[in-house]
Parts: C-alpha cells; structure tokens; sequence
C-alpha cells in the first residue's frame, strides 16, 4: 500500500472538499481522485460519499480515517528508529506536544521544509498537560504547547494569548441565554454554569480536548479532540463547544453554514516550552517552530 494514498485519504477526509484537499497536497483533483480510488480498491470498500450536500465520509471511511491516523503515526516511528539504528539519519524528527490537531501546522511544516528540506514535524495531540510534562521530562517530546498557568517547571520560550469562540447549531435557543449570562460573569478564564451553581468550569480543558456540552446547565457529555465527532453532535443533536478560534479554520465547509461561531473576550495564554535536552541538530529547529507557532 502506498502510504502518500493513505495521506491523501486523511486530508480528504479532514477537509471534505476535494479542491482544498488538492490545494493541500498539490495534486491536481483528478490525481486525487485516483489516490482514493486505488484505496478503495485495496480495501473493498467506499470511502466517501458525493452528493448533493458535498463529499461525505462513510462509515467504513470514519473507521478507517482513525486507523489510518495510527498507522502513520506508527509508520513514522519506525521509520525514525530504522534511521537512527542505522546512523543514517535522513530525516531530522521533531517531536511535539499539541494542543491542536494536525492540519493547523501544516503552514509551519511547510515554512519549515521550505528552509531545511529534511525536517518533519512529528506532532502528538490530545493529551493532557501531565502527560504531555512527563514526555518533555522523559525525552519523549521536544516541544510543547500548553496553557501558561500549567508551565511552572520549565521557562516557556514564547508566549502567545489564544481567543476561546463557543459554537452552537444555527438558531439554538442557548445562544441568547448564554450572552446574557456571561454578560454578566465576572470570570475572564472560566464559564459560569448557567444553571445558577456555584461553579466554574476552566477553559484551561478546552484545548487539548474539546469539550461537548448539552442544555443550558452546561452538562459535560464528553470531550473529545475528533473535530467530525464534534461538528455530527452540534449539527444533529443541538449540542455545543468551546474551543481556541483558530480551530474554526478546521471546520469542514459542509458544517459551516449549520453553525453559529459566537465569540467572546474570554482568552488563555499559552506557552511554547522545550525539553530539557534537545539534541544540537534540533535547536534551529525548535527556535524556528517556536517563533512560527506564536503568530500561526
């Protein structure tokens, strides 16, 4: 299997627009038409879905769409491992800790293969800010972006401040209630459940994970940082998130005309932070990711 087919499935199926799927790749539409064609061939299965409402991903799409995550993810460990054992090492790795998904450092990638073609941002997400800590400490992770409040032990490199938009289904009636009660909060990094209770729930949770609430008392049903598994809940159940606004650019165009973006002047300030030793062919590395993932 041609693992470039299995990129191009992943980027399809994050964007579900074949036109930015193309831009993304550099493929013309036809090629990409191929690519995913070939797939489906290899796997007896369809993928996507076209029709009136746009490119949908079916559900043996959605199950290979995470299975395909994994499998580059431990592709790329392995192709690193066989390098270094070989003291070959071709490609420059550079491990980091996320609190957003994939596509969002793409530009960076980008930016960065441009200057040193050699380099691969190798990116973890979804985990918590212990977690994620423990690997910096271990070696495991050369870089992590996490809430400021949370770096105590380590000397953040940069610092960035990151705007919170929370997004309903169209014409939800939580929307007004909302406004009105956070008019009124006194709280610039938490919510106040609307329910009257006393508690606050902190915005610090609504980055490595996205949480999904339902009703107007803020009920957490789960969190989850699947943006599809998100968009699906919001736009057929009237449920509701909170996430960092430059994941609004992630929202595939099918979604977005189903939503309501509501912004508010609630803010968290992250930190850009490194590992305790990074190897010396990796620091222009890091000092070029830092200085580009404060201004993404």
């Amino acid at each position: 299997m041609d693992i470039r087919n299995l990129e191009a499935f992943i980027v399809l199926a994050e964007t579900l627009n074949y036109h930015k799927a193309s831009e993304k790749l550099y493929l013309s539409q036809p090629a990409l038409t191929k690519k995913i064609h070939g797939l489906e061939g290899i796997l007896g299965a369809s993928l996507f879905r076209r029709g009136p409402s746009g490119t949908r991903l079916t559900d043996f799409g959605r199950k290979t769409l995470e299975n395909a995550r994994k499998f580059l993810t431990h592709y790329e460990q392995f192709k690193s491992q066989v390098q270094s054992d070989s003291k070959r090492e071709i490609f420059r790795h550079l491990y980091i800790g996320s609190c957003f998904p994939t596509h969002n450092y793409l530009q960076i990638e980008r930016q960065l293969a441009g200057k040193k073609r050699n380099v691969v941002l190798a990116l973890m997400t979804g985990l918590s800010v212990e977690q994620q800590i423990n690997l910096l400490n271990m070696g495991m992770l050369h870089i992590a972006v996490m809430p400021l409040v949370a770096v105590t032990q380590l000397e953040p490199r940069k610092i960035f401040t990151e705007k919170l938009v929370y997004i309903f289904r169209k014409r939800s009636q939580l929307i007004t209630k909302f406004r009105m009660e956070n008019s009124k909060s006194e709280y610039k990094n938490f919510l106040i459940s609307s329910s009257g209770k006393n508690e606050v729930i902190d915005l610090n949770d609504c980055l490595n994970v996205f949480p999904v609430y339902t009703g107007d008392n803020m009920n957490l049903l789960l969190k989850t940082n699947d943006i599809m598994l998100i968009m699906e809940m919001i736009t057929k159940n009237g449920n509701y998130t909170c996430v960092p606004k430059r994941m609004v650019a992630a929202i595939p165009d099918y979604y977005m005309n189903l939503l309501e973006i509501v912004e508010t002047d609630q803010k968290i300030d992250l930190g850009v932070v490194w590992g305790k030793s990074i190897d010396d062919d990796l620091i222009d590395d890091a000092e070029s990711f830092s200085a580009l993932v404060a201004n993404l």
